[in-house]
């Protein structure tokens, strides 16, 4: 099972990285944008979010967001996933624990900007099952 969740979390970086090429050399599909600049601005915020995710919460947390990894176990991580986790906790609220730190996860308030900070709370809110 530890090998499957490796494997799906690399395809899952892989394609992200993939996805943020594109963008970033201005190849965005239509189908990808929607069309509209709103949808557009939204599914970067969320792709970058993506990529911060992975470069600092995944360890815990899991590509999959379900804290279901050897140090997210050991620290009790959440399930990022969980319908009643996300509704119970508020935009600011997941700020202010990204900032800070909670329990035993660390302060990223030094290491991350606030757009960075906002870009992974788009991302988590797209992780809900």
């Amino acid at each position: 099972m530890d090998k499957l969740r490796g494997f799906v979390f690399r395809v899952g970086v892989a394609l992200c990285l993939g996805y943020m090429a594109g963008t970033l050399s201005g190849v965005v599909s239509r189908a990808a944008g929607g069309g509209g600049v709103e949808r557009k601005n939204s599914q970067q915020l969320v792709e970058k979010g993506r990529a911060v995710y992975v470069a600092n919460c995944a360890r815990c947390h899991g590509g999959d967001g379900l804290g279901q990894t050897r140090v997210g176990e050991m620290v009790e991580a959440p399930n990022l996933t969980n319908a009643r986790w996300q509704a119970r906790r508020s935009d600011s609220r997941i700020k202010g624990s990204i900032a800070r730190g909670r329990g035993q996860m660390p302060a990223f308030s030094k290491k991350l900007s606030r757009d960075e900070v906002a870009a992974v709370i788009a991302y988590v809110r797209t992780l809900k099952n």
